[in-house]
């Protein structure tokens, strides 16, 4: 450091990005003033009364929350030494490779970035949700979400994401890897209000904790207004929040990095280009392709529950959903959270009507603040946002929610769904269902990524073009929604620009001191994401399902089958030329086993084949040895009775599993008019919506009809089909 400046080196913000880029540079060896317009909190100190005064809001006495109304679109954000992660879920989650778009720069996706979200992983010392140490089990809302998966067979969907709390003994304080004392989660689900317990590794106890024990000087209560060239650096200008009278204080360094967060960074820099004029080159691009990430909260209220909604980490589960809607599929990602009881009586305290809520929810619903839970979706919105400036100075966001119809429509159906399966009330917030606002928690975007000023305003390292030295790093250099939520990929990408700063400052090869003792960490969405493509892929065009059942009539042996036919989806059924069903059921063969389940494959109307159905299937005796059933339906002509015939009828071969070809036995099943009544009404679509069941039903029956029309021509059944006598599977 030179005596024209105050430090090498000046960090606006202690978020995600800040916290990182303030503990590199300090590491190696860089003097840092980190500027935090909040306050430190500390355990014990987080806001708890039902009063705004308690410490709950900026705008009230320099709270913890900062709302911002941003036209079309709220914004919440942290206000602290921490920035959001003093209110955060906690979620250390990868967004899938698939949800990247081109708008994605190499240096922001996965091969890129998997090493430093493992270096962050290492830092801030993620793990999943375990069994409450009180109970013994999961929590509630955790054994709720992972039940109703398993019922719907998508338990794969489903998993425990990593989360940045220290879980074991809640009642013993130990030393984190970064010497900050912490202790065992106490599930009290109070995360996204401030962790009074001491078990959420927020940045003051995790990156900043590093930064200041490596000299960075802290500086709160500093509210950066704008920034502005001097001699060979930058001058960082800001006011006291706490007392709007006192001087302007002024920091200079020859770098400058801007992680005060998306809206309040990209609000920053406009204001230095356009109403101070101090950054006139900026680049035209600022304030383009901001995002809300898709964020989409709603209210569930379980009926006539004892369970206890409110315990666990805020967020356990997160569920990857792949919804249809109009012709292409919409991605997003749910997840259950906590409705803190303390944030339920600032709510009850500030809202008119007290009394008379208290007295509906307790005699009409007979529920409590403890059957309440969030549910929280996050998807891809366009990412199609501009922020601007109003005539005030701050930031306001051009934003059309019709842009994001497809992910908006997706995200509420999902709103019917869990309120028939949990049996709950669902409640979308006001600010949606009256006023069409959304809200995110998520700001993303407004200083992308380009290789000049001309395609956009910052390079890959987060330099800014035309200006040396200043560098963003936070998430307003995302691109886009991330699909899940971001904080990992802040963190990511801030350990890889400055890693990059750090080394074109004259210290090639550098690295963070910490990734020796990195190792991969376990990436639990990358299965469910893996597992809803391959389900995607199986899916598309929607399914179909009948049941039929079949038997030989009045002839002995008696042979009956009952099989259950489930296409799981069109597209892929239609383009296969063997057109196969699997089928599963149960099977009863005279002298050989009674009521044994059955499975295997029909293939329906096979290209190139005269049968017009093939069926092999397979079922077990009772003493375990395996028995194979093949058949086939053929279509003589096509008239109507011959059509009825030949598809109602199916010619049967039935043989031991260690027999050869012909060595079996042979008869005829056939369905039977009330059968075939049944099967017909059996008949389903299975989509997302009734119009979609409704195609599939239509498509599958098209197909039917022309198929079984083309196969009516003459062709030669089996010429014999012997009638077993009664002892012949003896």
């Amino acid at each position: 450091m030179t005596d024209a400046f105050d430090a090498d080196a000046i960090v606006v913000g202690s978020g995600f990005g800040g916290a990182v880029a303030a503990a590199r540079l300090a590491q190696a060896g860089f003097s840092v003033i980190v500027v935090e317009r909040g306050r430190r909190w500390a355990p014990g100190e987080f806001p708890r009364r039902p009063r705004l005064e308690d410490g709950w809001l900026w705008d009230v006495g320099r709270g913890l929350y900062d709302i911002r109304w941003l036209g079309r679109m709220g914004s919440v954000h942290g206000a602290g030494w921490g920035g959001g992660s003093l209110v955060y879920a906690n979620v250390f989650a990868r967004p899938s490779e698939e949800a990247l778009d081109e708008r994605w720069p190499a240096h922001l996706r996965r091969a890129e970035l998997d090493p430093y979200y493992d270096l962050a992983a290492h830092m801030m010392g993620v793990a999943p949700v375990g069994d409450d140490p009180r109970t013994g089990r999961p929590p509630a809302r955790t054994a709720l979400v992972e039940r109703l998966i398993h019922d719907m067979a998508m338990s794969e969907a489903t998993v425990r994401p990593n989360l940045a709390v220290t879980f074991g003994d809640p009642d013993t304080w130990r030393p984190n890897a970064h010497e900050v004392p912490r202790r065992g989660c106490a599930f009290v689900g109070e995360c996204v209000i401030g962790c009074n317990h001491g078990a959420k590794n927020t940045l003051d106890t995790t990156y900043l904790a590093v930064a200041e024990r490596c000299g960075a000087r802290a500086v709160t209560d500093a509210e950066v207004r704008r920034i502005e060239p001097r001699r060979g650096g930058y001058a960082v200008i800001a006011a006291t929040p706490s007392d709007p009278r006192a001087a302007e204080r002024v920091w200079s360094a020859p770098r400058v990095v801007l992680a005060a967060g998306s809206v309040a960074t990209t609000e920053l820099l406009l204001r230095s280009r356009d109403v101070h004029g101090t950054l006139p080159s900026l680049s035209r691009h600022l304030g383009e392709g901001f995002s809300g990430n898709g964020d989409f909260l709603t209210l569930a209220e379980l009926r006539d529950s004892q369970q206890d909604m409110t315990t666990g980490p805020t967020i356990t589960t997160n569920t990857v959903l792949d919804v249809p809607e109009g012709r292409r599929p919409v991605w997003f990602q749910v997840q259950d959270g906590t409705f803190p009881p303390p944030l339920h009586a600032l709510f009850d305290t500030v809202l008119p009507a007290r009394a008379a809520r208290a007295w509906w929810r307790r005699k009409v619903r007979h529920t409590t603040p403890r059957h309440l839970f969030t549910v929280l979706a996050m998807g891809r919105d366009s990412a199609n946002g501009t922020l601007r400036l109003d005539r005030s100075g701050k930031a306001t966001l051009s934003w059309r929610n019709r842009w994001q119809g497809h992910l908006y429509r997706s995200q509420l159906r999902v709103g019917p769904l869990l309120a028939r399966l949990l049996d709950a009330r669902l409640y979308h917030p006001v600010t949606w269902s009256l006023l069409r606002r959304t809200i995110t928690v998520h700001a993303l975007g407004g200083v992308r990524s380009g290789r000049d000023a001309t395609t956009g305003v910052v390079d890959e390292a987060g330099e800014v073009h035309g200006y040396p030295g200043l560098f963003v790093m936070d998430g307003s250099v995302l691109p886009a929604a991330t699909g899940v939520n971001p904080s990992a990929t802040i963190l990511a990408a801030a350990e890889r620009s400055i890693e990059t700063m750090i080394r074109r400052s004259g210290r090639p090869g550098w690295r963070a001191p910490e990734w020796h003792a990195v190792s991969p960490t376990e990436v639990p969405e990358d299965a469910a994401f893996a597992f809803m493509s391959q389900r995607h892929a199986l899916t598309k065009g929607d399914g179909i399902v009948f049941t039929e059942h079949l038997s030989t009539e009045h002839r002995r042996p008696r042979v009956a089958m009952t099989l259950t036919a489930e296409i799981p989806g069109l597209d892929r059924f239609l383009t296969d030329p063997a057109h196969p069903i699997p089928m599963r059921g149960v099977i009863e063969v005279e002298g050989v086993t009674s009521h044994t389940e059955v499975g295997g494959t029909l293939s329906l109307f096979p290209d190139g084949d005269q049968a017009a159905m093939s069926y092999a299937l397979r079922f077990d005796d009772p003493d375990g040895r395996p028995w194979h059933l093949r058949g086939t339906k053929t279509v003589r002509s096509r008239t109507p009775m011959a059509l009825l015939t030949g598809l109602t009828h199916l010619h049967v071969e039935i043989r031991p599993g260690d027999a050869a070809s012909g060595d079996g036995e042979s008869c005829v099943l056939a369905i039977g008019f009330r059968d075939l009544l049944r099967l017909g009404s059996s008949l389903a679509g299975v989509g997302f919506t009734r119009a979609r069941r409704l195609r599939a039903v239509l498509r599958f029956a098209t197909f039917f009809a022309t198929s079984a029309l083309r196969h009516g021509t003459s062709s030669s059944p089996p010429q014999s089909h012997t009638t077993a006598g009664p002892d012949t599977f003896r």
